[in-house]
């Protein structure tokens, strides 16, 4: 497809990172309930700070990249972190015993256990912020100034590694630690562990022979501050094209924002509605699943559509803004299967598996539509020396949108009736799905009455 062997290496040390990465998250709310006890409520709140926090650093991540380290420097540095947070993980799983005796609670009691998790959730902070950010602002170093279209499906290629690595977590979940299982949770960190090793391995010994520009420099070694095309850029002044398209990223930053939030409760409120609401046996073969299985479906579905996506991409010229109001559509439309589908089914009686199916192939195609669009997107608009530090930006949105999923998912109506925000009062797990549904199709709605606007602003770049 034209790209350099280097996006390959790069993106399969981006598929090991995210299989990592995906088993800490698969694990982390059944492994707040099941070993540390945590109640339900508790668990999806303390899940949305202990996800978002892994963002909230990206900033700092990329400045610190674009001003001292460069890329390669970065990641290694990020990824040796994430290496020590998984081992921290899987020692104060192999403690669970000490945990067997307490009692359910809603706060922390500062136990040694939680003490350790707590000490594991800023380590992985501190390395996913000096990992995501720099892996996905190494891209485009790859190609020659105006090879828009190969830095797009460079993205789709990089997503599509991130989602295979995504796939294989929640297998790997679901076979090795299963469902309330306080002693297997320690074996699935150590895969966590072992998946990012081998990615340490392969960028280390990846990076002098293939980490390289078309005219054969080295690249990711020197800070974006002290490149000649940085220093070119330095006139001290923004033109108003550039701000513009300052105004544009804002836009895209509120749109990944926007998807993030409804993304996220695939791992707090879907996992419980899931494991309540639906009946978890696979059809035919009579094998009963963890929820965590479900997990698995997005990176299944983006694998098989990715190759139709590029397809129609480089067939059509399709305006990326146009891309991402469809995806905020699509929001809309997933939820309403949610929605639906409870008003399908009697009371005390349990979904068909197939209706999350259904919800997460709407959710795939509108990740597809938004997810490697707003990078891409991102890195085309950004002026060269900031590159690395708006892309920290655009993951600290992440963990904004996981922080107040937390506080979403914790008004999770289960059993009884609950208060969103202590503002909208939820009686039924119709009237929450519904809420989302309304807010994808307003915001979608919204993105494409100021379409056109935004297109003439980038200037013809989306």
């Amino acid at each position: 497809m034209g790209h350099p062997k280097g996006i390959y290496l790069l993106s399969s040390t981006a598929m090991l990172e995210s299989m990592s990465y995906y088993i800490f998250a698969g694990l982390l709310v059944m492994y707040m309930i099941d070993v540390l006890h945590f109640t339900d409520s508790f668990s999806t709140s303390l899940f949305g700070i202990a996800f978002g926090s892994t963002y909230v650093l990206q900033m700092v991540g990329g400045y610190v990249c674009d001003r001292y380290l460069g890329n390669r420097k970065a990641i290694i540095f990020g990824i040796s972190l994430i290496v020590i947070a998984q081992l921290i993980f899987s020692y104060d799983a192999s403690l669970f015993a000490l945990s067997a005796g307490v009692h359910e609670h809603a706060i922390l009691l500062f136990t040694y256990p939680e003490i350790v998790f707590l000490a594991g959730v800023a380590v992985m902070a501190v390395g996913v912020s000096f990992f995501k950010v720099n892996i996905a602002s190494f891209m485009d170093q790859f190609y020659n100034e105006g090879e828009s279209k190969l830095i797009d499906s460079a993205f789709s290629i990089f997503y599509l590694f991130i989602n295979v690595g995504g796939l294989i977590a929640p297998l790997l979940i679901n076979s090795v630690v299963g469902v309330h299982h306080p002693e297997l949770y320690q074996y699935g960190f150590l895969i966590g562990f072992a998946a990012i090793f081998l990615g340490l391995l392969v960028f280390a010994m990846a990076g002098k022979r293939f980490f390289r520009s078309p005219d054969g420099e080295p690249l990711g070694v020197e800070p974006r501050f002290k490149t000649q095309a940085a220093a070119a850029e330095d006139t001290g002044k923004l033109s108003k094209a550039e701000i513009d398209r300052f105004k544009v990223i804002i836009a895209i930053l509120i749109s990944a924002f926007v998807f993030q939030l409804f993304c996220q409760q695939v791992y707090t409120s879907i996992i419980l509605f899931a494991e309540s609401n639906v009946n978890n046996v696979i059809p035919f073969i009579n094998q009963e699943v963890a929820p965590s299985f479900y997990l698995s479906l997005n990176p299944l579905f983006i694998i098989f559509l990715t190759p139709v996506y590029l397809r129609i991409f480089n067939s059509r010229e399709i305006s990326s803004i146009t891309k991402i109001g469809v995806g905020l559509l699509l929001l809309g439309a997933a939820y309403s299967v949610l929605f639906i589908a409870m008003g399908t089914v009697g009371s005390g009686m349990k979904l068909s598996m197939y209706w999350v199916f259904m919800f997460n192939f709407c959710l795939v195609n509108s990740e597809m539509l938004t997810m490697p669009v707003t990078l891409s997107a991102i890195t085309k608009l950004t002026p060269e020396k900031y590159v690395s530090s708006m892309i920290g930006v655009y993951y600290v949105t992440f963990s904004i949108a996981s922080v107040i999923a937390g506080a979403c998912a914790s008004a999770f109506p289960n059993d009884t009736s609950t208060m969103l925000f202590n503002i909208i009062p939820i009686v039924s797990l119709q009237e929450y799905f519904i809420i989302f549904a309304m807010l994808g199709f307003v915001a979608g709605g919204i993105w494409m009455i100021f379409r056109r606007r935004m297109i003439r602003m980038s200037e013809g770049i989306l």
